[in-house]
């Protein structure tokens, strides 16, 4: 999810992939919240943008580039895995990452000896690319080219909902029918399994073949139909303009009135009472960055409709006195554990801690019953107490949490400086380990398994890495435990160029 400048002159109609937006026109057109901040996920200033292609008329899409990415029972049984490697992350070919020095303390230096042992990372392996994006060069089981109209797509939040598993995605690229290639608002799209999610939590690379997508049943030449944006419904008495700022474009108003625009797009959601939650993300206009955050309850879930969500209240602001979080809580990754849906927060983007809140489930649909957890003091208190944070390190990016049973264990998944950072902890609260690496673009072996070859994207190659970086580390809710006493967490990784989400298992003991 990248926040970008508002396009205001295109003089050349092409699509660029930055965040978790796409965006429409020349590469100077996008821009990112405060560009000073975002170097670590570029790859460093020195990483150079690719040329904006213009769309083609066949089924081919645009090659236009992209701005720069049985396991033991208890946590003793755990391996003690090394610490974080100290460099910047930068990318392959684009110079060092703007910040360097080591991933950052999760604890208070006071309270490192309590934190959990940190497993041991055994390897990273890639399933498949979930996407069909450049399906004509590099087809994909899942044909979401021809199935659902989805051309590109970021992010993939997973929330097992009964024994089906949906995924809510970012800003989604269609190619004709109501969501074309063109200056359009960008819709999120909803996938779901086909397959049980008692069987995908066995074997997460079902999903290779098996991802679908809401449509609307609309269909245009070989599209079988266009995929359904999330439409919003306010609050009674308020307007959507107070949730969203830049709504859909004609085509997509005549189906989604209250469609979320670009920027608009998931961080967290679950399921609870028969309903799945979702926080949104929000921006501001004036200055153009993330503004604040708010649940949206999609009250009755189906494979068979479109995604139609209320909006329950907003959750926090960052620009004045509202923000009943303290500002902290814009980008919220969200973790339920009975009685309490504890919400891990980042404020300013890719460029906050991570502080931890929670609110009893029993009260979701009303506002306010926030309490802030104070990590130094190990203490809960009122929502605007200034608190701590859990993680330290100050330039998190997209963040997931689950618990894992089968290990024992709490694991925080997120991007950082370094690339994807794994950390572990016994409690919701933490402390949280100081965080194993999981991928680099530093790390030559990432760039010669994942990398590609003079846009050359087949295969396992996910990444053009001379301009783009992965992001968006959300991981399945289940936990795979191998007969050799290691584990494997199955998680979903988002790419720039091509703009794709691919299916990675981390592998540790």
């Amino acid at each position: 999810m990248t926040i970008r400048s508002p396009l205001t002159r295109v003089s050349t109609l092409g699509l660029v992939a930055i965040g978790s937006a796409l965006c429409i026109g020349a590469v100077s057109a996008c821009a990112s919240e405060d560009q000073g901040n975002d170097g670590w996920w570029n790859g460093g200033k020195s990483g150079a943008a690719g040329a904006a292609g213009a769309p083609s008329s066949s089924d081919a899409p645009s090659q236009g580039g992209a701005s720069s990415q049985d396991a033991g029972k208890t946590p003793s049984d755990a391996g003690k895995g090394g610490a974080a490697g100290k460099g910047g992350a930068g990318g392959a070919s684009g110079g060092a990452g703007a910040q360097t020095g080591g991933a950052g303390g999760s604890v208070p230096a006071e309270d490192v000896a309590s934190a959990p042992e940190q497993p041991a990372f055994l390897g990273l392996d890639e399933h498949c690319k979930l996407i069909s994006d450049r399906n004509i060069d590099d087809p994909t089981p899942n044909d979401t080219h021809h199935r659902a109209n989805l051309r590109g797509t970021d992010l993939g939040i997973s929330v097992a909902h009964g024994n089906d598993l949906y995924f809510f995605f970012g800003d989604t690229a269609g190619a004709q029918g109501i969501w074309p290639l063109g200056p359009e608002s960008l819709p999120d799209a909803v996938g779901y399994s086909a397959q049980p999610y008692s069987a995908v939590a066995k074997d997460p690379s079902l999903l290779c073949s098996n991802l679908r997508f809401l449509l609307t049943g609309g269909k245009t030449g070989n599209v079988q139909g266009d995929f359904a944006g999330t439409s919003m419904q306010p609050p009674p008495g308020h307007s959507i303009a107070e949730f969203i700022h830049n709504p859909a474009g004609p085509r997509g108003q005549n189906v989604f009135p209250n469609l979320p625009g670009d920027f608009e797009v998931p961080s967290g959601a679950f399921s609870f009472g028969g309903s799945l939650y979702v926080f949104y993300t929000t921006v501001n206009l004036d200055p153009f960055e993330m503004q604040g955050s708010y649940l949206a309850k999609w009250d009755t879930p189906s494979k068979g409709g479109k995604p139609d969500y209320r909006i329950l209240y907003q959750v926090d602001q960052r620009f004045d006195s509202h923000g009943q979080l303290r500002g902290n809580f814009v980008n919220i990754a969200a973790m339920v554990e009975p009685p309490y849906v504890y919400l891990y927060g980042t404020g300013k983007y890719r460029a906050s801690p991570v502080h931890l809140a929670r609110k009893l489930l029993s009260t979701l649909d009303t506002p306010g019953g926030f309490e802030s957890y104070e990590a130094l003091t190990g203490t809960w208190g009122p929502a605007d107490a200034l608190a701590a944070p859990v993680v330290v390190m100050p330039a998190i990016g997209e963040l997931s949490v689950q618990h894992f049973p089968a290990i024992n264990r709490y694991v925080m998944m997120d991007a950082e400086p370094l690339g994807i950072i794994a950390r572990f902890a016994d409690k919701p609260e933490g402390p949280w380990s100081t965080g194993v690496s999981v991928a680099s673009m530093a790390d030559p072996l990432f760039a010669l398994k994942y990398c590609c070859i003079n846009n050359d994207c087949i295969g396992e190659r996910l990444l053009n890495c001379d301009r783009a970086g992965f992001y968006g580390t959300y991981m399945l809710p289940d936990v795979i435990v191998n007969t050799d006493g290691s584990f494997s967490i199955p998680f979903t990784m988002s790419t720039w160029d091509p703009y794709n989400v691919a299916l990675m298992t981390a592998k540790f003991k």
